[in-house]
């Protein structure tokens, strides 16, 4: 089938099992196999770009004929490190790895994670949430896992102006105290960033705590992402100038976001809501990205190449 000169950006959160996990089952984006077989095929059939060749695209400098593939991860999870880059190295395939830098290299445990163990956790049939408004979720009809889903989009939302009252008033309802940070972490480490690095993988910024962007004022906006790209360039030794937005979605990140990041120096920015890039119509703080989850290796073999033939949205 032909291809379009085009740019799609896939992105990946946790790679293992979700179903053994006590934390959210959600950011689970492949098993290593699935992972090794997905970039395999990738390989076989699309031009696998780097960073730095993105850039060029969006600069108008030279695009490969065809269709090109760019693979990213966000959170920077210990399982990227363990699973994702064995993968990715031993295939010739550059990953770029979108850090929050608080979590690097601690026990600290994210707000999603949180959330979704005290779902697990809980043993009623029913959690009614009085904040932002009264919601009631079908914990014993709906399912943990999906009920965590749930919970999760409605903390997103741009009425949950303060998520501390959130997951506080989630631990009364549930009768469930959220996890502590352990000795066992979940994210990988700076030592093994830059090896990673050292390896062909790029990194990025995912702001500092992964707040929501759109949530804060315009300098703990600023802040976010200074803090997080004076510690990446610290830790890395090399200049870091994209940035992933956390969530991603539409209401995730406004003008008002692209206008500090800009003011900041910072040269690009991933969504992730979907959408492929053409020549010339690339937004450089809005490239779009694909997820890969809950994809079978069928679906998403004709997903790439229905986005590669046409350069649409997937279906």
């Amino acid at each position: 089938m032909p291809q379009r000169r085009a740019l799609i950006v896939l992105n990946y959160h946790r790679i293992g099992d979700a179903d053994e996990t006590p934390f959210d089952s959600g950011v689970f984006s492949a098993t290593a196999e699935q992972l090794e077989s997905q970039i395999s095929y990738f390989k076989s059939r699309f031009h696998m770009a780097t960073l730095e060749e993105v850039f060029a695209m969006i600069g108008g400098g030279n695009v490969p004929r065809g269709t090109s593939m760019l693979i990213t991860f966000d959170d920077g999870y210990l399982d990227n490190y363990t699973l994702a880059f064995p993968i990715l190295r031993a295939q010739g395939v550059q990953g770029v790895f979108f850090l929050p830098t608080a979590f690097i290299g601690t026990g600290k445990l994210p707000w999603w994670d949180e959330i979704a163990y005290i779902v697990k956790h809980c043993v009623k049939e029913r959690i009614r949430l009085e904040y932002p408004e009264s919601t009631t979720f079908d914990l014993k009809g709906t399912g943990a896992r999906r009920v965590s889903m749930q919970i999760l989009r409605l903390f997103t939302q741009p009425a949950v102006k303060d998520p501390k009252r959130f997951i506080t008033e989630l631990e009364k309802v549930c009768e469930v105290s959220r996890p502590k940070g352990g000795a066992d972490r979940c994210f990988l480490d700076w030592h093994e960033a830059r090896e990673m690095q050292e390896h062909g993988m790029a990194f990025g910024s995912h702001t500092h705590s992964h707040e929501i962007l759109s949530k804060l004022s315009s300098e703990l906006q600023q802040e976010e992402a200074r803090r997080s790209r004076e510690i990446l360039e610290r830790e890395l030794n090399r200049k870091i100038d994209t940035l992933a937005y956390p969530v991603g979605l539409p209401y995730c990140f406004s003008a008002d976001t692209v206008s500090v990041l800009k003011q900041m120096g910072y040269m690009a920015a991933f969504s992730f809501y979907g959408g492929s890039n053409l020549p010339g119509k690339i937004q450089p703080f809005d490239i779009r990205r694909y997820g890969v989850a809950d994809q079978s290796h069928s679906r998403l073999r004709l997903q790439t190449a229905w986005g590669a033939a046409t350069g649409a949205p997937w279906f």
